[in-house]
């Protein structure tokens, strides 16, 4: 593959990426949102068991796969400059667009850290307030 060719694939690579990341980053968050406000978008209110099954099956594993899908896009920018010709400005340009992704990753890892305590102490605060009679 030639360098030009390479960079042609580097940045549809990372349009698309960004694209993917952008929208799975709304959907997690407006997920998020949905547990914590405890109403869906229309305003119709979610029971806590609702709100459980949206953090473990909806929350986390879109969270966990959009931190995934950065790590595996910048791996895959560090290792694209070994497909094309020996070029060290292409390689640097490589490395240059690797800051994102990885820095993705670290945000939707540590970040992500972050929100599941925070929904789960609001899940816990509410099974207590339920289990004591409050609502």
């Amino acid at each position: 593959m030639t360098s030009l060719q390479l960079a042609l694939v580097l940045v549809a690579s990372i349009w698309a990426a960004m694209s993917t990341l952008i929208a799975g980053y709304t959907a997690v968050n407006a997920t998020r949102d949905r547990i914590l406000t405890g109403f869906t978008d229309e305003g119709i209110a979610l029971s806590e068991k609702h709100r459980r099954i949206m953090y473990q099956n909806d929350w986390l594993p879109m969270k966990v796969g959009l931190a995934f899908v950065s790590l595996a896009f910048g791996l895959f920018l560090v290792f694209l400059p070994n497909l094309a010709d020996d070029s060290l400005t292409l390689r640097w340009i490589c490395y240059l667009a690797a800051v994102l992704p990885f820095g993705s990753f670290l945000g939707f890892f540590v970040l992500g850290l972050r929100d599941r305590s925070f929904i789960v102490e609001v899940l816990a605060a509410i099974n207590d307030g339920s289990s004591s009679g409050q609502s």
